[in-house]
């Protein structure tokens, strides 16, 4: 029996919910635009039935009426959000992406207006956390944050994936909370500060992850191992559906970091450093976003 998820491979991922929730948002128009692997669809419904058990919001469930239903899907992401504190690149994504869906839609005028409402709500939410990250310190509150991150990789709380999948997993967690606002809301010194140190941060922990010097170079194939350990599907699975939206050619150190069930893509490298493996990675999700 697989265990479950959130006691699992996602107790430690503080961007899960998040991910989630836009993934809700973003498939209004088109449920199934992913085209995820039949493993993968199968790995996404348990993680919505788990979630909505947790929220007690299981009646969203029943038949899976919301897959397909703007009004139903949206409402869930509403709610959830209402839950869970989505943080600024969530909130923002799915405010920009409802005003683009208000502006084209040919639903009703009732589902044009939610669109109108729930992105208000978002925007506000976003706005209030900007100026609240702004007057904390950008560099203060990244750094907290990715002290936390780093502690529990240190920990050996992302030990159930691969070395690389580990750093990925650190990233994603940065990316869509306080480091990654701060990243993304910074100038350009700043910026280039908190990239820099990331770098020098994950390539050292990748370094010592493989037990040697990060300028070391290894098979990929070292890199991407998965280690044997129990729920070890559930770990494969998480990855990924965190993974499915890098695409092989544009990203592809985190595609063949995430989707291991398939080929590794051509422009990964077959031998690389921790150093490449972390530049490469940073290069692929840290982008001009919002």
């Amino acid at each position: 029996m697989n265990t479950r998820l959130l006691e699992g491979p996602g107790r430690c991922l503080e961007s899960l919910h998040a991910r989630f929730i836009v993934d809700l948002v973003l498939g209004i128009e088109n449920p199934r635009q992913h085209r995820l692997a039949p493993q993968q669809q199968q790995f996404r419904e348990r993680l919505m039935n788990e979630i909505l058990a947790q929220t007690q919001l299981r009646p969203w469930s029943v038949a899976g009426l919301f897959s397909d239903n703007p009004a139903m899907r949206l409402g869930l992401a509403e709610k959830l959000a209402s839950q869970f504190d989505p943080g600024h690149l969530a909130l923002d994504r799915m405010s920009h992406y409802l005003r683009l869906l208000q502006a084209r839609s040919q639903g009703s005028p009732e589902l044009r207006q939610q669109y109108v409402l729930i992105s208000e709500q978002f925007s506000q939410r976003a706005e209030y956390k900007l100026r609240a990250l702004t007057q904390r310190g950008l560099m203060v509150e990244s750094g907290i944050h990715s002290d936390e991150v780093f502690t529990r990789w240190h920990a050996g709380q992302y030990d159930g994936w691969s070395l690389a999948g580990r750093c990925f997993i650190v990233l994603e967690e940065l990316r869509w909370g306080a480091f990654g606002d701060a990243w993304r809301l910074a100038n350009v010194e700043v910026r280039t500060l908190l990239k820099d140190s990331l770098r020098s941060m994950a390539s050292q922990y990748l370094g010592e992850g493989i037990g040697a010097a990060k300028e070391t170079r290894h098979f990929y194939h070292q890199w991407l191992a998965s280690p044997t350990s129990v729920g070890l599907m559930d770990h494969k699975e998480m990855l990924a559906w965190l993974g499915s939206r890098c695409d092989a050619v544009l990203q592809p150190v985190c595609w063949s970091v995430t989707q291991t069930w398939q080929p590794v893509a051509l422009g990964m490298p077959r031998l690389c450093s921790a150093t490449r493996l972390v530049d490469a990675m940073i290069e692929e999700l840290f982008v001009d976003e919002v």
